[in-house]
């Protein structure tokens, strides 16, 4: 769900950027800054990137009991764990000025399209309900701290709290039958 949920967005994004900027390539992807080595990716040169960077487990959002009803049977399922995603969008240009350029329209876009749901998403995960997208503001330190543990020098880029991913298995942990009749049965026939 996690990739879905990040292709979707680059999807989107980079429809955007290629309708704004009159594009043929694709300009706005899913990946880390570096590989394993350290290195750019050949193919991360000149794009706007978007990647995950940190989750955390949204509490807010927790059930005692999650129960589904089909029939006369209640089925209880284990809570689901509901999580927000820290998504880093990076202007990896080796221009800098055509950086600037791609960050701000990523910017617009984000602020005029914060949040994804079924209705002005329709190619949305039926498994996500909607993805909000706020600005996460960093101090100076904090943004060091960010690209010091991405191993990478600091590029033109913003960060997004993305909510909400909630992860709710099928798996049934209990299922109870509801008795719809108490009483003696009579037979007419009998």
């Amino acid at each position: 769900m996690i990739n879905s949920a990040l292709q979707y967005v680059a999807r989107e994004l980079n429809r955007y950027l290629m309708r704004k900027f009159n594009l043929q390539e694709d300009k706005a992807i899913l990946g880390s800054i570096l590989d394993e080595t350290g290195a750019v990716p050949e193919g991360n040169k000149d794009k706007v990137l978007v990647t995950l960077v940190n989750m955390e487990q949204e509490t807010n959002y927790q059930y005692i009991n999650f129960e589904k009803t089909k029939g006369n049977s209640n089925y209880q399922l284990n809570t689901p764990f509901n999580f927000n995603m820290d998504v880093l969008i990076t202007a990896l240009f080796s221009n800098y000025n055509e950086a600037l350029k791609f960050l701000s329209e990523t910017i617009y876009f984000f602020q005029s399209k914060n949040l994804f749901n079924h209705e002005n998403s329709p190619g949305l995960d039926p498994k996500i309900q909607q993805l909000s997208f706020e600005v996460i503001k960093l101090s100076y330190h904090e943004v060091h701290s960010l690209w010091t543990a991405l191993g990478a020098k600091y590029m033109p880029s913003v960060l997004f709290k993305v909510r909400l991913l909630s992860f709710q298995s099928d798996q049934v942990q209990q299922v109870d039958t509801t008795i719809s009749d108490v009483g003696p049965s009579v037979n007419p026939n009998g």
